[in-house]
């Protein structure tokens, strides 16, 4: 016969607060990583259609690289995180439909963790500048997704 014997260290508020926090923030992990993934796929689409360029003066491209700079808001802060890349990729495969796989994303992950300071923060005020350091980072990242 087997006993259980159960110790708390803490309150069970707090345990539940932080398990609470954890789960929120996984939520808004796979929630970011959702948008990515959509977002990876219409951008790709148009390079593929480009000559496997990004043309930054295309609304459709513009309007996809500024969701993608949206969805990855949070990764500054948590892309380190084991628990958030883990949530963050499950919503980019969602969000792609099957166009990444498991290693594609994770390759994708790690290349726009070095790509924040190109991605993050575009704006409809972006300079030429910042559009063009975007194109160069987003052509890096879409060769990472297949043919």
């Amino acid at each position: 016969m087997a006993a259980v014997v159960l110790v708390s260290c803490g309150s069970t508020s707090t345990l539940s607060n932080a398990v609470s926090a954890a789960a929120s923030a996984n939520t808004t992990a796979k929630s970011m990583g959702t948008s990515c993934g959509s977002a990876l796929v219409n951008l790709y689409k148009s390079y593929k259609a480009n000559g496997k360029k990004i043309n930054m003066s295309d609304t459709n491209v513009w309007t996809n690289a500024l969701a993608l700079s949206s969805s990855m808001a949070g990764l500054k802060d948590n892309g380190r995180n084991s628990d958030y890349r883990k949530s963050y990729i499950a919503g980019m495969l969602l969000g792609s439909a099957g166009a990444l796989t498991q290693v594609s994303a994770s390759n994708v992950y790690d290349n726009m963790l070095n790509s924040l300071g190109s991605l993050s923060g575009l704006s409809s005020s972006s300079s030429s500048t910042a559009r063009s350091n975007a194109a160069t980072a987003l052509s890096t990242i879409l060769s990472l997704m297949g043919n």
